[in-house]
C-alpha cells in the first residue's frame, strides 16, 4: 500500500539570497514571463543579487518565497513521479500550497502576496519572540496578564510544536511577556529579526483591506486537501476558503494540530522551499520520515521512503 505524502511549504524566514541557485535555470526561464508579468519589479533579480535588506521586506519575502517554493515542488515532481495527498503551509506557505492545489495560478498569487506584504508593512511596528520550552497554557496566562494590564496586543501567534510558540504584538508588551517568562524560570525566548507582528490583532487593519482585496480574486477550490492555518482543517468552498486566508492574519498558525493529523496518517512530510525550518519542526512533532528538498539527496531519500 503506498504512503500519505504530504507536502508542506515554508512561510516568511526561511528566505536566503541566491535560494533560487538550486534551481535549474531552465524552470527560473520558463516561469518568468509569468514573473515579471505579475510584479512591478525584477524579483528574480532580488532573490538573486539582493540587496538582503530589499529580499527581507515583507512585500518583496512573500512572492520570492512563493516562487522559489512553487519551483522547487514542481522541479521535484519532473524527478520523482509522486502525488501529495495532503499540501498545507506555514504562514505565507499557505498560498504557495493554494498554487500547487490549482486554486490559483502562479501569477496572481505573487500578486495576492505581494499585496498581503504591502498591507502587513503598513500597520503599526511589532514584535515576535519564539519561545522554547515552555506550554501554551503557561505563555497564554503571561499574554493575557499583560494585554489586560496595559490593555496592548500580545499574543500566542505561531503555535508550531508543544515545545516552540511564537509570541506576537506591541513591542513593550512582548518584551513584559519575555520578562514574566524568564523570571517564571524559561531560558529561551528568541527575538525574531522582524519589523511586523503577524498573526495578532495588529494586523486588524490589514486583515480588514485584505478581506476588500481578496473577495476580488477568483479562487477555486484545491484539487488536492489543504489545511488550513487557522483552524488545521479543510474548507468546504471557497467564501470559506477566503475567510480562512483573512482569519489567518490575527489569529495563530496552528501548526502542532496540523502536524498531529499529519501523524495520525503515518504521512512521509516532504519541506518543499528554501531552509529546513519546517522540517525542524516537524522533528519536534515528533514526525519521523521528513524530507527537504534543500537536502543534497533528497529525491534518493524521497524514493527510499515512498
Amino acid at each position: 500500500m503506498p504512503r500519505h505524502i504530504s507536502f508542506v511549504f515554508p512561510g516568511q524566514g526561511s528566505q536566503s539570497m541566491g535560494m533560487l541557485d538550486r534551481i535549474d535555470p531552465a524552470y527560473i526561464n520558463h516561469f518568468r514571463p509569468k514573473v515579471d508579468s505579475a510584479l512591478d519589479l525584477d524579483l528574480i533579480e532580488i532573490i538573486k543579487h539582493g540587496p538582503i535588506e530589499k529580499l527581507n521586506r515583507s512585500s518583496i519575502t512573500q512572492p520570492a518565497i512563493l516562487l522559489t517554493s512553487y519551483l522547487l515542488y514542481k522541479e521535484l515532481l519532473s524527478k520523482i513521479n509522486i502525488e501529495p495527498d495532503i499540501i498545507c503551509g506555514h504562514s505565507l506557505g499557505e498560498y504557495t500550497a493554494l498554487v500547487v492545489g490549482n486554486s490559483i495560478d502562479l501569477e496572481e498569487a505573487l500578486k495576492l502576496v505581494h499585496k498581503r506584504g504591502l498591507l502587513m508593512e503598513e500597520c503599526n511596528e511589532g514584535s515576535m519572540y519564539a519561545i522554547l520550552n515552555c506550554d501554551l497554557l503557561t505563555i497564554s496566562k503571561f499574554c493575557d496578564e499583560v494585554s489586560n494590564k496595559t490593555k496592548k496586543i500580545v499574543s500566542p501567534a505561531n503555535i508550531n510544536s508543544p515545545n516552540q510558540i511564537v509570541i506576537a504584538g506591541n513591542i513593550d508588551a512582548v518584551e513584559e511577556v519575555v520578562m514574566l517568562l524568564k523570571n517564571h524560570g524559561v531560558k529561551r525566548c528568541i527575538k525574531l529579526q522582524v519589523s511586523v507582528a503577524s498573526h495578532c490583532e495588529l494586523m486588524s487593519e490589514a486583515a480588514i483591506k485584505f478581506k476588500e482585496h481578496i473577495s476580488t480574486i477568483d479562487l477555486k477550490m484545491p484539487n488536492i486537501e489543504l489545511l488550513h492555518n487557522f483552524n488545521a482543517q479543510s474548507s468546504k468552498d471557497t467564501d470559506e476558503l477566503k475567510l480562512n486566508m483573512i482569519n489567518q492574519l490575527t489569529h495563530p498558525v496552528q501548526w502542532t494540530k496540523t502536524m498531529e493529523i499529519l501523524n495520525k496518517k503515518n504521512s512521509i512530510v516532504v519541506e518543499c522551499g528554501p531552509n529546513k525550518v519546517l522540517s525542524g519542526i516537524a522533528k519536534s512533532n515528533n514526525i519521523t520520515d521528513i524530507v527537504s528538498t534543500s537536502m543534497d539527496n533528497y529525491v534518493q531519500r524521497l524514493t527510499e521512503l515512498v
